[in-house]
């Protein structure tokens, strides 16, 4: 022992290390999150396939018979799920991302994998409003961390009624200089 009582054989620094870790981890886990929220508001489907894992698994449940049901591996999750949602400006079913809102999220951590519950308030097409939750099963990889599961249910939804609603997209926000 030290005369400031702090133990000599390093299970201070161990401990200063791994709390250090966790902190980070937790950041690293809703910079993941973060990245997946802006990519989508941003329609920029390439980018917001970096943030699933190859073999990923997204669930949807609650947004109509069209687009509910299981999505396996990246490329179908984008392809199948987000691509037809119009999030990237696609054309098979015409939604305009008007952006959205994650709040609340709760992440448990252990090792190289952690569990998250977040809540999300989206408006789609300037009108339709949708609410509800992610719950993200996420594995740390070398260079950031990635879904392995995605499950996004939409608990509450309902049109705006409003006349002349007129809204901007995040890309065109994005692209104006600043």
């Amino acid at each position: 022992m030290t005369a400031d009582g702090a133990a000599t054989d390093g299970t201070d620094l161990a401990a200063l290390v791994a709390r250090v870790q966790r902190l980070e981890d937790l950041e690293d886990v809703r910079a993941s999150w973060l990245d997946y929220c802006n990519r989508l508001d941003t329609g920029d489907l390439e980018a917001l396939g970096d943030v699933f894992t190859e073999d990923g698994v997204l669930d949807m449940v609650g947004l109509g018979e069209a687009l509910d049901g299981t999505y396996r591996g990246r490329a179908s999750i984008i392809g199948d799920f987000y691509a037809r949602t119009g999030s990237g400006g696609g054309q098979p079913v015409r939604r305009l991302m008007t952006g959205h809102l994650s709040t609340n999220m709760q992440v448990d951590l252990d090792g190289d994998e952690a569990r998250t519950l977040a809540y999300f308030f989206e408006i789609v097409d300037d009108n339709l409003i949708l609410i509800g939750t992610y719950q993200h099963r996420m594995h740390r990889h070398a260079d950031r961390w990635r879904f392995a599961h995605l499950r996004i249910t939409v608990r509450y939804r309902g049109r705006l009624g409003v006349d002349e609603l007129q809204g901007r997209t995040l890309r065109d926000i994005l692209a104006a200089p600043f």
